[in-house]
């Protein structure tokens, strides 16, 4: 297999280990990280173990104001692999082209329904200890955050394909990126517009010549560049 490959075979590892978590079941990341720590994805592995060991629990589990129930916030997932939810209307925030393509919208919502959330303190109770790092009274969030750094590195690879393609050659066309990768031409065009420069350009259509059609322009390419997925112009 090469990397798209690879990295379609790991998604759906991934996507077998949400479906297990939805009912319930606890520890079911451990096992994938051992699925994946042996292949091209050992250092992704190792940065979903970092997060865990450091997994702060009060950053996922807040106090509602002017009550004394606790809930499960969705609001600081922005910076990680899943989309963030609106904790109110459960409606995504901005899905961006990965959560469209793996679905992973639907998943955070059914979490949403499938999880009792504890109080994040050592006794239970609302004025108790904060749990230490990496021991959450909702020992669910280890597994949840080992799903959602993966799912964050594995958009960062398909964007890194992408951006070393494109930024290899002044001209791209993105159509041969798209069957390269097996991506949608709107999936490509979405990260290419995620990545360029700001002195690049991505021409959609252009009513003066259709050969530039679905084209990446990079200013400044770099020619060292060696990418692990390329196309063959």
């Amino acid at each position: 297999m090469d990397f798209p490959d690879d990295l379609r075979f790991a998604e759906n590892s991934l996507k077998q280990a949400e479906k297990e978590f939805l009912t319930g079941k606890d520890g079911i990341a451990e096992a994938l990280l051992v699925k994946l720590s042996t292949g091209p994805f050992s250092s992704d592995v190792l940065a979903a173990r970092g997060r865990i060991q450091n997994l702060d629990e009060s950053r996922y589990v807040k106090w509602k104001r002017w009550d004394k129930k606790y809930a499960f916030s969705a609001s600081f997932w922005k910076d990680e692999g899943y989309t963030s939810i609106d904790t109110t209307s459960h409606r995504a925030s901005n899905p961006d082209w990965y959560s469209k393509r793996t679905g992973t919208t639907s998943f955070v919502k059914d979490l949403m329904i499938h999880r009792n959330v504890l109080a994040p303190t050592v006794d239970g109770e609302r004025k108790g200890s904060p749990t230490p790092l990496g021991k959450p009274s909702n020992r669910w969030l280890l597994d949840f955050v080992v799903l959602s750094s993966l799912r964050l590195s594995f958009k960062n690879h398909w964007e890194q394909v992408v951006r070393d393609i494109v930024k290899k050659r002044s001209q791209t066309s993105l159509l041969l990126v798209a069957e390269r990768l097996g991506l949608t031409i709107q999936e490509v065009l979405d990260i290419a517009q995620k990545i360029m420069d700001l002195s690049d350009r991505v021409i959609e259509h252009d009513s003066s010549d259709s050969n530039n059609n679905l084209t990446y322009l990079c200013k400044k390419p770099d020619s060292s560049l060696t990418p692990q997925v390329d196309i063959t112009v």
